[in-house]
């Protein structure tokens, strides 16, 4: 069968993206044919990696310089999607006409329409021979009522309408019954992340998702803030962006959590940053299904959920997998984190269980029951016959090649794609001629071709390799090991003579890395020693004989290793102290950063208590430090010596005195770094053993205002002066301190 899905905008984020796409990559791997067609497109390509086999079908691309960003019927309402619905001012008689368009003329056997204005458009302009599917990804309770009678008006026409739990369904027939529509619930897939999942020994609370008020991330930092007073070594990762950002981050200052809660920014892929933990934990008021829970089970982490209404009680096993807690109960949230912070356990058996009771949310299960579902009402309509099965595999070459072009809202295919070009070049690039004549105009102007059944595969790569190298460059995996060192893991179509070629950024010093098929022959993989990589940032390339160098692009980065707090040791253990992180630049390719220091201080703890800092830190070196100091950075000379303490655990401790520090200044902006004594040396204070590339961004301290006055004889002052005094770790992450006394 043919399945088409017709999404609001496919080029974003979000969770109705994510679960369209695990179903249909389920339903591809089944020997279906998937189309997916988004109303908007407004990037160059989709934030998610979609399988090659699946055609995208923008049908409005506003992206700048595209015609359909100035068309005057983008200025019109539509009439088409509901005023009621949520994003209707998205929407336009452009939208109108193309949705139409597109529904009245596909010959998908399934028609799939995926938020209820949407699933309104399929309901009276789906063809009569379709399989008319509507899905609800949002709780009943979220639809306003003049969208359900639209509804309730429409969906006779709708042969399946799912939600995505039973207790949605249950509400659907209840409150908004519609003869003839079989009313199921399908709930969201999500595949096996391919990653071992988490033991169970991490000491990292891991929550996801955008920072909204409906998440109630406040509460949940509040409840771990509780909950930690007598768990040590316990931290809290938030992984997403949105509009309560700094609204927590002055929550975290406040409650003094400051290096125990940490806000992470949003990650592209999570199954990486999920088997960090230990635990994960959803705090939300409302949840539409859960999926969050769903990735963090599939790979060993037991969860802590509030039991808001639908969703986590039918993907959690109270006491089982998780633990639920009433929604308004703060309390009981802080109860529940506790108990599975301090049983180790309890954390290892329930996430044992987690993984196997996860497993029915696999893709593969719920799209066999989706196209069962299908292929029962296309049958009745065709009398019993059985639909025609379609595999969407790519034709013979010798078979019928074409392509499409939207231009207009008109298709053009080949072979009169190129004559129908009047640009040279494009008529080269249509001829196969790519490599000598295709210039990036020309193919920025054909991004808008998509696979069709029978698609020219040639054309369509060439111009995917030459538009956004970043999308289709060689792709890795990246382990960290225990020993520190790196793997790499290729597809195994790789050459015989690949490697994997490291490039220092500043000093242009290569480090190669030989490719070797991994026992089971699937992949090809290469080990870097930890000694064989210099400190730096490190480009990394595909080397593969005559093709040359190729950058690459990184898909699971598991760098889980670095959380342990005890790699990093204690004082006295080891002489040095290295560290490599893999990452994922802002342009999308691989990267490492790597930290190598034959001696070096690594910041354990940091309390600020408004009158001093004090930082607990582990020593990497041969003998003892001889005490620390600040030195003001730049060309004005400046230092304050702060003894240094041992403890009984191995660790060391220094307190910074910042009315001390402030005393010392000559400027109204300083930066203070600092460093430890060691002989005749002075050894930076940093933290390099963890994941995180960036400190700067992800680990932030509140600034603490000294109000007293000060005279000096050397600036000039305010009345008032405002002085203020923060720690922070610079783009190399090392310690400093900065102190500003101006407004």
């Amino acid at each position: 069968m043919k399945f088409s899905f017709l999404l609001h905008n496919f080029y974003g984020v979000g969770g109705t993206n994510r679960a369209v796409l695990n179903l249909a990559t389920a339903l591809v791997e089944g020997g279906h044919e998937v189309e997916v067609a988004s109303v908007l497109r407004r990037l160059d390509r989709t934030m998610f990696d979609v399988d090659e086999r699946i055609t995208v079908v923008p049908l409005v691309d506003t992206r700048p310089q595209q015609p359909d960003r100035s068309d005057p019927r983008h200025r019109e309402p539509s009439t088409v999607v509901p005023e009621s619905e949520e994003l209707h001012l998205h929407y336009s008689r452009l939208t109108d006409e193309r949705i139409v368009s597109y529904l009245e003329s596909t010959d998908a056997d399934v028609v799939v329409g995926t938020r209820p204005g949407l699933n309104l458009a399929v309901a009276r302009h789906a063809p009569d021979h379709a399989v008319r599917v509507a899905q609800e990804h949002m709780t009943q309770d979220l639809i306003h009522e003049a969208l359900k009678a639209e509804i309730s008006r429409c969906y006779s026409r709708i042969d399946l309408a799912y939600t995505v739990t039973s207790a949605d369904a249950a509400a659907f027939r209840s409150g908004n019954p519609v003869p003839d529509t079989q009313i199921k619930a399908l709930p969201n897939s999500t595949p096996p992340s391919g990653l071992p999942p988490a033991d169970g020994r991490s000491r990292i609370v891991v929550a996801a998702g955008r920072l909204d008020p409906i998440k109630r991330y406040d509460r949940l930092i509040a409840a771990f803030a509780k909950a930690a007073v007598d768990c040590p070594g316990w931290t809290l990762r938030i992984y997403g962006d949105g509009e309560q950002r700094n609204a927590l981050a002055a929550l975290i200052r406040e409650l003094g959590v400051y290096d125990q809660v940490r806000l992470m920014g949003r990650r592209d892929e999570m199954s990486t940053e999920w088997v960090k933990g230990g635990i994960a934990a959803v705090s939300s008021e409302r949840e539409s299904f859960g999926m969050t829970i769903v990735e963090a089970m599939r790979l060993g982490l037991p969860v802590v959920s509030t039991d808001c209404p639908v969703g986590p009680r039918e993907i959690i096993d109270d006491g089982e997998d998780g633990l639920l807690v009433p929604t308004d109960d703060f309390d009981a949230y802080a109860v529940a984190l506790r108990r599975l912070m301090r049983d180790d356990d309890l954390r290892v058996r329930m996430g044992r269980v987690a993984v196997a009771n996860s497993a029915r949310f696999d893709p593969a299960h719920l799209a066999a029951e989706f196209a069962r579902d299908c292929a029962e009402v296309l049958a009745a309509r065709l009398g019993g016959a059985a639909p025609p099965r379609r595999t969407g595999r790519r034709v013979p070459r010798a078979g019928l090649a074409r392509s499409v072009l939207a231009r207009g809202g008109e298709l053009l295919r080949e072979p009169h794609l190129g004559r129908a070009l009047a640009d040279p070049v494009l008529r080269g690039i249509a001829g196969n001629d790519l490599a000598r004549r295709a210039s990036m105009g020309a193919l920025v102007r054909l991004t808008r071709i998509r696979r069709a059944r029978g698609t020219s595969t040639r054309l369509q790569a060439a111009i995917r390799r030459r538009v956004s190298l970043s999308a289709d460059g060689p792709v890795a995996d990246c382990l960290v090991l225990s020993d520190l060192g790196l793997q790499w893991s290729l597809d195994a179509a790789t050459s015989g003579d690949a490697s994997v070629v490291l490039s220092n950024r500043d000093s242009r010093e290569v480090v190669q890395v030989a490719l070797a098929p991994s026992a089971d022959g699937l992949r090809a993989v290469g080990t870097l020693d930890a000694a064989a990589l210099p400190e730096g940032r490190w480009n990394v390339f595909l080397a593969e004989g005559k093709r040359g160098r190729r950058r690459m692009r990184p898909h699971r980065l598991d760098s889980r290793v670095l959380t342990d707090v005890s790699i990093g040791g204690t004082a006295g253990e080891r002489s040095g102290l290295r560290a490599h992180v893999p990452y994922r630049t802002t342009d999308g390719f691989l990267a490492v950063r790597s930290w190598v220091r034959a001696a070096h201080a690594e910041v354990r703890q940091i309390a600020l208590d408004g009158e001093a800092v004090t930082i607990v830190f582990s020593w990497h070196g041969p003998g003892a430090p001889d005490g620390a100091v600040l030195r003001r950075r730049g060309d004005l000379p400046g230092s304050l010596s702060v003894p240094t303490v041992p403890a009984t655990d191995g660790t060391l401790t220094m307190v910074v005195p910042l009315e001390t520090l402030a005393d010392l200044r000559l400027g109204r902006y300083e930066d203070w770094d600092v460093y430890l004594r060691h002989g005749q040396d002075e050894v930076r204070l940093g933290r390099i053993v963890d994941d995180v590339v960036d400190k700067k961004l992800i680990y932030r301290y509140p600034e603490i205002h000294l109000t007293q006055e000060i005279g000096l004889d050397l600036i000039e002052e305010d009345p008032d002066p405002k002085l203020r005094v923060s720690p922070y770790y610079t783009i190399d992450s090392e310690l400093s301190f900065v102190v500003v006394d101006r407004p």
